[in-house]
């Protein structure tokens, strides 16, 4: 079995303002709320946008994923999207993951996307995921049992942007879990576009 997920990469002038941003979260985190508060930050290296996560999966299903992938995007057109807007699940009174969101149309963009990948996921009986889509990338994980509300550390950044990304293909991952935080592996990409 191998834990594996579907992503999207975003471009690296996003990725590099995303970790700046996680640095001055961390300088306000800590100066805010002091050195107890624990948080696990995503490293750059695995900061993406996901699209699907599938869990343990057999090499059967590995095979099928990949045709279905291709078939997917073969007949679309790269896209962009940008990074925009900071927040907390499940919400800032009761922050467990920091995260930042897309902008309006990139998420209806994206969510469209979605909705098709679902729908072909599930022809291969993957479950749908019963939980509302809503894209973001995660910045961090607090790991801290009494997490502080950050509704007043949210608000100057809600719409603050992080810029733009090409989305030209969709990764299958494989998701590593170690000590010192996962270590994700691409599996396959299938570009946008193709057909």
């Amino acid at each position: 079995m191998r834990r594996l997920f579907i992503a999207v990469d975003l471009s690296i002038n996003v990725v590099e303002r995303l970790v700046l941003f996680q640095d001055e979260l961390r300088e306000r985190l800590r100066s805010g709320y002091g050195d107890d508060l624990r948080v696990r930050w995503t490293h750059a290296e695995n900061i993406h946008l996901t699209m699907k996560f599938l869990g343990d999966t057999s090499p059967e299903l590995v095979s099928m994923l990949e045709s279905t992938l291709q078939r997917l995007t073969e007949p679309l057109f790269p896209f962009e999207v940008e990074c925009r807007g900071f927040g907390a699940f499940p919400e800032p009174a009761r922050p467990r993951i920091l995260w930042a969101g897309l902008d309006a149309k990139s998420a209806e963009v994206f969510g469209l996307l979605q909705q098709a990948l679902e729908r072909d996921l599930q022809e291969l009986g993957v479950p749908a995921d019963p939980r509302e889509f809503l894209p973001h990338i995660t910045l961090g994980r607090l790991k801290s049992r009494a997490a502080p509300n950050l509704a007043e550390l949210q608000t100057p950044f809600e719409s603050v942007s992080f810029g733009k990304s090409y989305i030209k293909d969709l990764v299958l991952y494989e998701s590593h879990l170690r000590h010192d935080g996962p270590r994700y592996q691409v599996v396959s990409r299938f570009p946008l576009g193709t057909h």
